[in-house]
């Protein structure tokens, strides 16, 4: 990402879901009357996925679903883990994320950290700012210039209790680390205590995903390549699993493309599916 600018792909995955709030049939996948209201509809952003969605052959796009998965599945999560005593939410590279400013009534009891790169929050603050959309007072920007800090460093001093278990979400962000960094970024969530844990998704190998699926899959990974985005670290999901369990993790789930399906599209009329090009894990310590 160019230094001032804020996250390209985070424009692109609010565009997607607010496209999904405004032409989706009952029920949506995930309910985020936000995101409409943080994308600019004029803006060259929402044109060019509009009509790369057009473009799309049906099962493609029928498919297309990751961007909203993620977030509910994520949510799922958080929300189990707020019955189990949980009460800090971190959000790791949140982008356009909405939660905070559409969370239910039971979150008003949570702590929740937006994390990312500070050119990508000032934006954010000013498309909230723009759309009338107050922050709560529950929910803590924390930017990240990871060329001076780490995000190990800057959660307890934005408030961070590290003497309490926490919920991390990773979605859209894997992708771009190196195995590295995605190492330190799940020893940070076992480290900060027993019963965290972190959702996250994944991009497997093209050579695990049915052809056409994988055909996207690497025209997205050279679009984000060309705007200095580009994808690092694509896990096999049960070598990824097994690593997590070898890290010291107690569970580690992965949700795959057909448990997605029967949890949340085996009712749906319209023919949405989850999608095989991202997945998702759960890891629990």
């Amino acid at each position: 990402m160019e230094e001032g600018r804020h996250s390209a792909t985070a424009e692109g995955c609010a565009v997607l879901r607010a496209l999904h709030q405004i032409t989706a049939a009952e029920p949506r996948i995930l309910d985020d009357p936000i995101s409409p209201r943080l994308v600019d509809p004029d803006g060259a952003s929402y044109k060019r996925l509009s009509e790369f969605l057009e473009r799309l052959p049906t099962a493609n796009r029928l498919r297309l679903t990751h961007y909203l998965l993620r977030s509910r599945y994520a949510e799922d999560c958080l929300a189990e883990a707020f019955t189990r005593g949980l009460r800090q939410y971190v959000i790791l590279g949140a982008g356009l994320d909405t939660f905070a400013y559409r969370q239910p009534d039971w979150a008003s009891d949570l702590r929740i950290f937006e994390i990312d790169h500070p050119a990508t929050q000032q934006w954010k603050r000013r498309r909230l700012a723009d759309a009338n959309i107050p922050i709560p007072e529950n929910a803590t920007f924390v930017p990240v210039d990871f060329e001076k800090t780490t995000v190990k460093a800057a959660l307890p001093e934005a408030g961070l209790d590290p003497n309490a278990p926490a919920f991390f979400s990773m979605l859209g962000v894997s992708q771009f680390l190196t195995e590295e960094a995605l190492d330190e970024t799940l020893d940070m969530v076992r480290a900060t205590g027993q019963s965290s844990e972190i959702v996250f998704s994944f991009v497997p190998p093209d050579d695990v995903l049915p052809a056409d699926e994988a055909a996207l899959t690497m025209q997205f990974a050279q679009r984000f390549a060309e705007i200095g985005e580009p994808w690092l670290t694509r896990p096999l999901p049960d070598q990824l699993r097994q690593k997590i369990l070898k890290m010291g993790f107690n569970t580690a789930l992965h949700l795959s493309p057909e448990d997605a399906d029967h949890l949340y599209f085996r009712s749906r009329q319209d023919g949405l599916r989850a999608c095989c090009m991202e997945q998702m894990m759960r890891a629990v310590a």
